[in-house]
């Protein structure tokens, strides 16, 4: 198991040094509202109840979620992020809570069950074997037939790539057969599918169903 904070706390401070209001500069809080849009205007999603997010960062989307009414509660491995959530909630006053945790260590526990969990680009940094623990523990999070979105990098080509980032593997970019495959190994019933075709990588959007443990 790599441990890759060390790596996006860097990340997150370049951003905050830079000036940038979240983690991939200001536009990312620009699309925030089309991104809230095209997680929870499916009929089957809850239109109420407990959102966990995966990969937080600063919390722009998790605010977002609050402002609809959701209790919500924000994950990212990075501490410099969560302390950058934190910040922000004292400004906001959403009544977030933001967690500072590794989702891919094994037997993972809050004290919440939740209804949604969001994975915005989180599994995409999960690498190897961590990836098969990291989908039990949000398998585990979620109520019975609670649901799951994932918005994540995939190959465009036949073949799946691993990133590096001062030699250390931190993103791992699958074929879209091969995610949705890992996926229903994991218990999940796949909903809904949507490959956006973009330059380098393209991007997979999925909603999945929890099923029952085996």
């Amino acid at each position: 198991m790599n441990n890759t904070q060390h790596i996006y706390d860097s990340l997150y401070q370049s951003a905050i040094d830079q000036g940038w209001a979240c983690w991939g500069g200001d536009d990312r809080i620009h699309q925030g509202l089309s991104q809230l849009e095209r997680i929870l205007s499916p009929s089957f999603v809850p239109k109420s109840g407990y959102i966990l997010e995966l990969g937080c960062g600063e919390g722009h989307l998790c605010r977002l979620f609050s402002s609809c009414g959701y209790d919500v509660t924000g994950v990212d491995i990075s501490a410099v992020a969560i302390s950058w959530a934190n910040d922000k909630e004292q400004h906001y006053h959403s009544n977030i809570r933001y967690l500072q945790a590794d989702l891919a260590k094994p037997n993972f526990e809050l004290n919440t069950s939740f209804d949604l969990i969001v994975d915005g680009n989180c599994l995409h940094c999960i690498i190897g074997d961590s990836r098969k623990i990291f989908l039990k523990n949000v398998h585990d999070l979620l109520v019975d037939n609670g649901i799951f979105f994932i918005s994540s990098l995939c190959s465009k080509t036949e073949q799946n790539q691993i990133l590096m980032h001062d030699d250390i593997p931190y993103r791992f970019i699958p074929i879209p057969e091969g995610i949705t495959t890992e996926l229903e190994n994991a218990d999940f019933m796949i909903i809904e599918t949507v490959v956006h075709q973009r330059s380098e990588y393209d991007h997979i959007n999925l909603f999945l169903r929890k099923m029952a443990n085996k």
